[in-house]
């Protein structure tokens, strides 16, 4: 618990300092202009509102991908449930595995499309109904030692997408009836064991609906349509021609957007990032049962690579940061790559020495985003990058 408080303390200051930043960047605009071309280069407003535009859309791109891939995870449900085998759920669950990594390439856009303060109650609903964990199996299902618990049993709740959603979470966070982790469950089972045969439909007895095999049906499918009703809303949200999420980051400068990006990956880096790396063996795990969670953090920093540090073309890095600290911030990303690689999957069977270095490593990439990690150069090197106010 220390090391987390020690870890969110960085970033406090990491936020406070990027709140700070626009009184700095006052101070330089204020000064001679000899001067300041000495210390400064020039914010390019141009390159700005080209790039902050084209990441806008790339959030487009990518969200049509996870909706894509949401479809595809539903038909495959679908196909299961008419037709029970173990092919037709091996290839749910896979269809699950590549919708869930889909969706993380997607989070550091919905954080930042949901930045605005008025727009982050909602944005917290829709990633908790999404990807809320860690999940507890015995809401959903039966599990050993209780063979009739779960809503699986539970007949006073009728399955309906709007009763599910009035579940999720009802009285502690682990009870999840909803998204990703939800369905994992029910595909994988409670106890990593499921088998096709657990999806057959039975049809004897006076109400065959109410019996759990159908219900195990019945709840299967609608986690499914929950998810893809939650992805195919932000889809409809996110267009530039909706005027919708897209209008309040258009208002903004293109000085101002940049510093809305830099915040909202520098969150995802704490809430989403290192909240998936475990501190102990006995830490929350985001999927251990379809064992993706080191995979769906490699997806979330490919999207914010692509942005910062991206192989071809411009990025955050070049606007925001001086070439040293990008050189470093494009060797950071590196090394967190290379050593997730080396890591089991799921993440919490991985050496604690590893996660701890994993750790280490994401702070430093929050502060070289946040432009407050100092890069050991020498002074007549460093060329601090002065944003322009709104409005100037």
């Amino acid at each position: 618990m220390s090391g987390r408080m020690h870890r969110r303390g960085k970033l406090v200051l990491l936020f406070a300092l990027l709140a700070g930043l626009s009184a700095c960047e006052q101070k330089r605009v204020e000064q001679p202009p000899a001067e300041q071309k000495a210390e400064s280069r020039i914010f390019n407003e141009k390159a700005a509102e080209a790039l902050t535009l084209e990441i806008w859309q790339a959030g487009e791109a990518q969200l049509a991908d996870t909706r894509g891939a949401v479809e595809a995870l539903e038909r495959a449900v679908a196909t299961l449930l008419e037709q029970p085998s173990e092919d037709h759920l091996e290839a749910a669950k896979l269809a699950w595995l590549q919708a869930h990594r889909e969706f993380a390439a997607t989070m550091p856009y919905i954080e930042l499309a949901f930045a605005p303060v008025e727009l982050r109650g909602q944005g917290r609903q829709l990633l908790l109904a999404l990807d809320s964990w860690p999940v507890q199996p015995g809401y959903l299902d039966t599990v050993p030692g209780y063979s009739d618990s779960g809503i699986v049993n539970d007949t006073a709740i009728e399955l309906t997408l709007v009763n599910l959603r009035k579940q999720h979470r009802l009285t502690a966070h682990e009870e999840a009836s909803t998204g990703f982790h939800a369905l994992e469950i029910m595909l994988w089972g409670p106890t990593s064991e499921r088998s096709a045969e657990q999806f057959q439909q039975v049809t004897e007895g006076e109400k065959p609906e109410a019996l759990a095999a159908n219900r195990r049906r019945e709840l299967t499918r609608l986690i499914g349509r929950g998810i893809a009703e939650d992805v195919e809303g932000l889809a409809r949200r996110w267009p530039t021609s909706a005027n919708d999420l897209s209008r309040h980051y258009l208002a903004l400068s293109p000085a101002s957007r940049l510093q809305q990006i830099r915040a909202a990956h520098t969150r995802v880096l704490d809430e989403e990032l290192l909240r998936r790396l475990p501190e102990s063996s006995e830490s929350d795990v985001e999927s251990g049962r379809a064992a993706d969670s080191k995979l769906a953090l490699l997806e979330i920093l490919d999207t914010l690579q692509s942005n910062w540090v991206p192989g071809e073309g411009h990025g955050l890095a070049e606007l925001l940061l001086d070439r040293h600290q990008v050189a470093a911030l494009t060797q950071t990303f590196s090394e967190v790559e290379e050593l997730l690689l080396k890591m089991e999957d799921p993440v919490e069977l991985a050496e604690l020495g590893q996660l701890a270095q994993a750790r280490e490593l994401l702070e430093q990439m929050a502060g070289l985003m946040a432009g407050t990690a100092q890069v050991p150069v020498a002074a007549e090197d460093m060329t601090p990058v002065a944003l322009p106010l709104d409005g100037e």
